[in-house]
């Protein structure tokens, strides 16, 4: 019987061929990979979020060292923060509905062109700088101080207690940060269950004792309810009180649920997939910068994007974030 003819010589330079084959789709997949992984980043919130706090908290250090150079006299006088209530009791529902009750506070007072409300991102970074985070500021003679490292001409400063029948109450006043002067303080009242109904009755009297007329149409925009569900309310001020103490993944989890268990609460679903406003357009614009870079990268084209890496943070990756990885990974050539 005749031998076959060996084809091991013909086969090892296809071998060989193919293998190099896969090391050249790899190392173009290694860097897309990676600009993948930094597209997803760039666009998960929890990232988004972690990266605003560390610019804000970076401020508020920057703004400390320089405090005897802080110029007063150049701070808006339309300008102003509101700080979480305090509560004095350790209540696990009143303590976040304080965090979650002065947040929408402010989102209420934002709705009129007089006032300009200081972001609630550079407050919460003074606040954890002064370690007043947990226990709020309950004498308005610190107002002054922290009104001045914020930027605001105004501090709004207030509590949540409880009140016999379950009822809640909202107290609020403003302190002058130049002037050093303290309005009247004005409180709302309501059942717990209606909390909401209280914050809501709170932004119309500040707005009377600021002499700030609302027109029909901005009064109509603050009576509206964001959510009468209290477990929903509740946890948006986990989420808010999360992110007040730094922790970005705690305060996206937490308005993930709030949206959850009122899909109508339009400023949780808002909170739980973007990072807050003052850093909105930053993170669109490295997003965009990387997006652009892996477009690049794809057409093989080697042209420098300049994009600034976001600092690593202890956050997980979405799922769908994942599954566009894999799908890169496999699909391309």
């Amino acid at each position: 019987m005749r031998d076959r003819p060996s084809n091991l010589g013909s086969s090892m330079p296809l071998r060989s061929a193919f293998a190099e084959s896969l090391l050249a789709r790899a190392s173009l997949r290694l860097p897309l990979l990676s600009l993948a992984l930094l597209a997803a980043c760039a666009t998960n919130p929890v990232v988004r979020r972690a990266t605003v706090i560390s610019d804000a908290d970076k401020a508020a250090k920057a703004a400390l060292a320089n405090e005897n150079k802080l110029d007063v006299g150049k701070i808006p006088a339309r300008t102003l923060a509101v700080t979480p209530f305090t509560v004095a009791a350790r209540d696990t529902i009143l303590r976040p509905l304080g965090f979650g009750m002065a947040d929408l506070l402010a989102n209420d007072l934002a709705k009129s062109p007089e006032i300009r409300l200081v972001e609630r991102t550079q407050t919460e970074a003074i606040l954890r700088e002064l370690s007043l985070v947990d226990e709020g500021i309950t004498d308005p003679r610190e107002a002054p101080r922290v009104g001045r490292l914020i930027g605001a001409r105004r501090l709004l400063i207030g509590d949540a207690s409880m009140q016999p029948g379950n009822t809640v109450r909202l107290s609020a006043r403003v302190v002058d940060v130049i002037a050093g002067t303290v309005q009247d303080l004005v409180h709302a009242d309501a059942p717990l269950d209606r909390i909401i109904d209280a914050e809501k009755a709170l932004a119309l009297l500040l707005f009377e004792r600021l002499g700030i007329t609302l027109t029909p149409a901005q009064r109509l925009s603050i009576e509206q309810r964001q959510s009468t569900q209290l477990t929903a309310l509740v946890a948006y001020g986990r989420g808010v009180q999360a992110e007040a103490k730094g922790d970005a993944a705690g305060s996206i989890a937490a308005f993930e649920e709030a949206s959850r268990l009122d899909a109508a609460f339009s400023a949780a679903r808002t909170q739980a997939t973007a990072a807050p406003s003052a850093s909105s357009s930053r993170s669109s614009s490295a997003a965009s910068n990387v997006a652009r870079v892996v477009d690049l990268a794809a057409q093989g084209v080697n042209a420098p994007v300049s994009v600034k890496l976001p600092e690593a943070v202890d956050a997980p990756v979405a799922s769908s974030s994942l599954l566009s990885l894999i799908f890169i990974i496999r699909v391309l050539p």
